[in-house]
């Protein structure tokens, strides 16, 4: 007998699910990321997910979120000299993150040694020389970043947005007060993704975005926030993704 919409929903209520959050790490490490063409809608991550996820929503399951443009500069050729770097973008204070983090080559800096917001301009020590000093920084230029589900499809129906908000305002905004959630209310399934489904991040920015430095030294955006909050399955549904798939395209 083939099977219904009604078994496909029976056997998702009767899949385990553990309560969790994707982040920086989980996109570094098993999604397919992507630097951002600035200027111009970019996907910087498409996730394929393996088992059953729902993502959580409402204000009691908060979306973390704050982005870093990053920018590689030179160290001088005099050991533990003092330098101040100019940034190219707008530089703000964020309230739920660092403002600055700062790599020279693949070791771990920290903030940087002095900030100035008002010229954009920060200082860092090399205790070495002619390395190359990677930052990652709030900017607070007009920006936007959007969450999508997707299956592996040409389709126009086989992509639906989940969220979408300016980033300056997210990189400003005092989530622990006021915190940034799904709302994904308009059918019992627009929570869910099936087995080979992808969670994509878009940003449009006219700065650059990315997940590690461009050298290769292993520099990372350790003040990037991007924590989704998901629901894992233990296992896969069978014709859940097509009854998905239907679910996005009635919208």
């Amino acid at each position: 007998m083939a099977r219904t919409a009604q078994d496909v929903i029976d056997d998702l209520r009767d899949v385990s699910r553990t309560s969790g959050g994707i982040g920086p790490s989980n996109f570094r490490d098993q999604a397919e990321t992507a630097v951002n063409t600035t200027g111009s809608r970019s996907r910087i991550v498409e996730l394929p997910v393996d088992t059953v996820h729902r993502i959580l929503t409402g204000r009691s399951n908060p979306f973390r979120v704050a982005v870093p443009a990053y920018e590689q500069f030179s160290s001088d050729g005099t050991d533990a000299n003092t330098e101040t770097f100019n940034l190219n973008h707008d530089l703000i204070q964020c309230p739920n993150t660092q403002d600055v983090v700062v790599y020279i080559g693949g070791s771990y800096y920290g903030s940087a040694d002095a900030v100035d917001y008002a010229n954009g301009t920060i200082d860092v020590t090399d205790p070495g020389s002619n390395n190359n000093v990677h930052v990652f920084y709030m900017p607070g230029e007009t920006a936007t970043l959007e969450v999508y589900k997707a299956t592996p499809s040409s389709s126009a129906s086989a992509n639906e947005e989940l969220y979408s908000r300016p980033l300056n305002l997210l990189n400003q905004t005092k989530q622990a007060e006021q915190p940034e959630y799904f709302e994904l209310n308009q059918s019992a399934l627009q929570p869910f993704l099936a087995s080979d489904m992808r969670l994509n991040v878009y940003v449009k920015a006219p700065y650059e975005v990315r997940f590690e430095d461009p050298a290769g030294d292993g520099a990372t955006p350790d003040n990037m926030l991007l924590h989704v909050p998901v629901e894992r399955g233990a296992s896969t549904v069978a014709g859940l993704k097509s009854l998905i798939k239907s679910d996005m395209g009635s919208r």
